[in-house]
């Protein structure tokens, strides 16, 4: 009997043997088809196999463990037109294709068309997260490369995720800061010919260089041996912030001593943009140097880059005034001195980054990325302050028309003509900033003596910097039985300096370093006057630090493995990662309100998180397939929302601990020659998130943070996306979701003010099925597209609906409306107007564009695109807005939102020359 079981035994060693050397493997590279260098991110398909594999950053796909026979290998992604060759395979045979060339399309430069993405009516709390994301150009799923483009104008946010629920890395380095969490892609602005290439892991899936995030990561490829040899020179006009842009990049390429150098140097202006009283200046640079030794199996990469820019920002704004002015994209920001324009609102930012990235290629199918970041962002942004003075903002609603005619103690329709006439009349002392009313206040003897040479009125700087470094590590092994072992470790180090100075006084002498709020209640009291008691009535003069100055430090460590696996019937892939964070403040001056929670070192608060995921498909046959994916995660509260009042206390929220996500999706994929595309259902969980509301609150007459603990929310929906190819000339596409994107409980809101007199005020704040606002929830995109002999054309219509307004936590207060009395009618239409969200009209713009590449001899080329965008002139869409946090249950129109409209038409001309 046992020497029976030793013949089996061996029979199946020989069997598995014999099985495992007729297993075949097929590898190749994809080039582009004119400058011959790799395609990063391409998702190849073995058909009869059913085997999917997506290109490296050398363009190289493998597949192993496959059947002996006849098989089509097919390439459909977005970017790429489609393509498909028989391939033939022995058993046991390694066979390595030629090199296959990729016809690119013509994809518009996005990044350029839409230039900054409405970053100037950004709060001072999104400052990061400006340009267009990276993913639009680099994804190679049609959905989310056609969405992120096309609806970008409508500030649609896929599957209605914030920003830093994406990841972005380069060269292999994650490149999210740790204070907000978001990647600055303002840092590598007018840089877009050397951020083109790169990978993507679209949303929850598996990745071979991170184990990703809920809404997706991409790794911007930055290596200069990725980069043609030769140059190109880019001219662009546009009429949107900024009008003129340029841009030369350089590549040696790879050259045989196994160097290569590219570098670029990039430029935006606009003395005048599109918008009243904005402005754009901007240089920036890139230069990244590569050594390869061993044919390709070491590689060390380094490459630095920024982008410092000067910037004029523009301001949302009341109905009110839009229809007095007659023009939806006023701009309350700016006025003119001695007949310049000048605007309140300016941004100074610059992120020199440095990344050094290994790559190790053991063999052909290990490798060993490790890499770091280095970087110090610096970011501020300008604004007005006033003291013991009238508030300067042209559009503050006590001096508008309506506020001369909603209540019986102010109404006067004397008063209101004459406001009504100088808006009308655009009489620029009123509709804008008036600068030498400021001037005249601040210099006049009268105030001079009186408040002894301190600003009335003065333009401060508010300093948000950061200090990173970066160490990671990525291990990739694939396995003769088609199963692949990815694994990481990553470190992480920040400072947040935080800060505020004194940027122009406007004529005055100096400003005295005191809170004017806690002046107002405590007039007795002169410690707790003092912002910084260490330095008691302080004058600050241009340059100097005043009002907070704090530094967040934030530390993090993670480790994470995953593994996939394919079968001729099922593939599946699961993945754990492990996270320690803690962050601490350090507050450099000793605030008189909070003496003995401001200054110095706070306590340092750590958190240990883990994330769960996995995914599974089912290949129905070599064209259709099924998969879901599920992930659980409990994640680090982020540092920016975790303390209640960081300019002046290391206090935090109160209950402060991680949240938890629960995301999941099923998809159906097609891919037939002539139809391809998606369709999914998601649904995710937030739970235990932090929110944080700041504004200011009339009945107590100060400044207060409101912060919402504990906030759930439930993000749902279809989404889906298809292209037909009618023949080699045409192609149509079809993409749309509908999600409902909605609170699901009522958190608790706690409120603190700057002044000291609110402390943690508790109460429920009443957000249960209010929508997320920010994003439509419904958005749709059809285009035509035309390709013949390099002549590319496309017309495309795009449709949103399902938008709402940012809900102010102090309207869902219950406390607020004690005196609403149901029965009586003016009351209670007071308290449904104060607490019913606001939906946005739907929207439907046209879009068109034109190109031409011309190949001219020796491999140079011209290429030539003209696009517009809301070829229609449609200038009364609203594209997002927020309720303020005032309110007046008496007369609750007093009180206006503030809203944001979309440009009217949006023109784009770009020409490139390569060489």
């Amino acid at each position: 009997m046992r020497s029976t079981l030793y013949v089996l035994f061996f029979l199946l060693g020989c069997t598995q043997w014999s099985f495992a050397q007729e297993k075949a493997q097929l590898s190749g590279t994809f080039i582009d088809d004119k400058t011959k260098m790799p395609i990063v991110g391409v998702v190849v398909l073995l058909e009869n196999n059913k085997q999917t594999v997506t290109t490296d950053a050398d363009g190289v796909f493998i597949f192993v463990n496959l059947d002996a026979g006849d098989d089509q290998l097919v390439v459909n992604s977005a970017g790429i037109r489609p393509f498909r060759t028989a391939v033939s395979l022995l058993a046991g045979e390694s066979k390595k294709l030629p090199a296959i060339s990729l016809m690119q399309e013509n994809q518009i430069d996005v990044q350029t068309i839409l230039g900054v993405i409405d970053d100037d009516v950004l709060n001072d709390g999104d400052n990061q997260g400006q340009d267009i994301r990276s993913s639009v150009i680099l994804s190679n799923d049609l959905y989310l490369n056609k969405v992120g483009f096309k609806l970008s104008p409508f500030r649609f946010r896929v599957r209605g995720y914030d920003p830093f629920y994406e990841q972005t890395y380069v060269n292999g380095v994650l490149a999210n800061d740790q204070y907000r969490r978001v990647f600055n892609f303002a840092s590598i602005g007018a840089l877009n010919d050397l951020t083109r290439n790169g990978d993507v892991v679209n949303y929850n899936n598996a990745g071979n260089f991170t184990f990703g995030a809920i809404g997706g990561a991409e790794n911007i490829n930055m290596r200069a041996s990725s980069y043609a040899k030769g140059g190109k020179l880019t001219g662009s006009y546009t009429n949107r912030n900024y009008y003129a842009r340029g841009i030369f990049s350089y590549s040696t390429g790879l050259m045989d001593n196994g160097w290569a150098f590219t570098g670029a140097v990039g430029g935006r202006y606009a003395d005048k943009g599109f918008i009243e009283g904005t402005s754009y200046n901007n240089v920036s640079y890139a230069l990244s140097i590569e050594k390869q030794w061993a044919e390709g199996a070491h590689s060390l990469s380094l490459v630095t880059y920024g982008s410092p820019v000067v910037r004029g920002q523009q301001g949302a704004s009341f109905q009110e005034v839009y229809d007095l002015v007659d023009n939806n994209l006023y701009n309350p920001n700016w006025g003119y001195q001695d007949g310049k324009a000048r605007n309140s609102r300016m941004v100074t930012a610059y992120d020199p980054t440095a990344v050094l990235s290994h790559i190790w290629k053991i063999d052909e199918r290990t490798s060993l990325t490790t890499g770091g970041m280095l970087h110090y962002g610096r970011y501020a942004s300008s604004a007005l302050n006033w003291y013991n003075a009238a508030d300067p903002r042209p559009d503050y609603y006590r001096y508008l028309p309506y506020y001369f005619s909603m209540n019986p103690e102010t109404t006067d329709p004397f008063t209101y003509a004459y406001y009504e006439n100088l808006w009308t009349s655009n009489n620029t002392s009123v509709t804008q900033v008036n600068w030498e009313e400021m001037y005249r206040q601040n210099m006049d003897p009268e105030n001079r003596r009186k408040y002894n040479g301190a600003a009335l009125y003065m333009v401060e700087k508010r300093h948000s910097d950061l200090l990173e470094a970066t160490l990671s590590s990525t291990f990739n092994k694939l396995y003769d039985n088609n199963m692949r072992l990815t694994a990481g470790v990553e470190a992480r180090k920040s400072r947040s300096y935080q800060y505020k100075t004194v940027d122009d006084l406007l004529g005055a002498d100096y400003v005295l370093d005191k809170d004017k709020f806690a002046e107002r209640d405590n007039p007795g009291n002169d410690d707790i006057k003092q912002n910084d008691l260490l330095f008691p009535d302080r004058k600050a003069y241009v340059g100097d630090i005043f009002g907070y100055d704090f530094d967040i430090d934030v530390q993090s460590v993670n480790a994470w493995v995953m593994n996939n696996y394919q079968t001729s019937h099922l593939d599946f892939f699961y993945g754990t990662k492990l996270t320690y964070t803690d962050f601490q403040r350090n507050g450099n001056m000793m605030n008189g309100r909070f003496p003995n929670s401001s200054y110095g070192r706070g306590e340092k608060y750590t958190f240990f998180d883990y994330t769960l995921k996995g995914g599974l498909t089912y290949k129905i046959n070599g064209r259709h397939y099924l998969s879901a994916n599920t992930s659980y995660a409990t994640e680090a509260p982020i540092p920016d929302r975790a303390y209640a009042m960081p300019r002046v206390t290391d206090q935090v929220v109160k209950g402060l601990s991680s949240s938890k996500i629960f995301a999941s999706d099923i998809n159906y994929t097609f891919s037939m020659p002539r139809l391809s595309g998606r369709i999914s259902a998601f649904q995710t969980n937030f739970y235990d998130q932090l929110e944080r509301m700041a504004y200011y609150h009339d009945s107590e007459r100060t400044f207060v943070f409101h912060n919402l603990t504990g906030v759930n929310r439930v993000h749902r929906g279809v989404e889906a996306a298809a292209t037909y190819r009618l023949d080699d000339n045409w192609n149509f596409d079809f993409i749309g979701t509908m999600g409902e994107y909605y609170y699901s409980n009522n958190p608790m809101g706690v409120m603190n003010s700057e002044n000291g007199k609110l402390v943690d005020v508790e109460e429920t704040v009443y957000m249960k099925n209010l929508y997320v606002s920010g994003t439509p929830q419904f958005a749709g995109s059809v285009a035509a597209r035309y390709f013949y002999d390099y002549w590319f054309l496309e017309l495309s219509a795009n449709a949103v609906g399902r938008n709402y307004l940012a809900a102010s936590a102090l309207r869902r207060l219950a406390s607020n409306y004690s005196n609403i009395n149901p029965y009586d009618e003016a009351s209670y239409e007071a308290y449904k107007t104060l607490t019913t969200q606001e939906r946005f009209d739907d929207a439907l713009t046209f879009d068109a564009s034109i190109g031409k590449l011309f190949y001219l001899k020796d491999r140079r080329a011209l290429n030539f695109n003209f696009s517009v965008i809301n070829l229609l002139n449609k200038k009364d869409i609203r594209t997002g807005g927020y309720e303020q946090g005032r309110i007046d249950t008496s007369f609750p129109n007093r009180f206006a939102s503030r809203y944001f409209y979309m440009q009217g038409m949006n023109v784009f001309l770009n020409i490139s020359y390569r060489f």
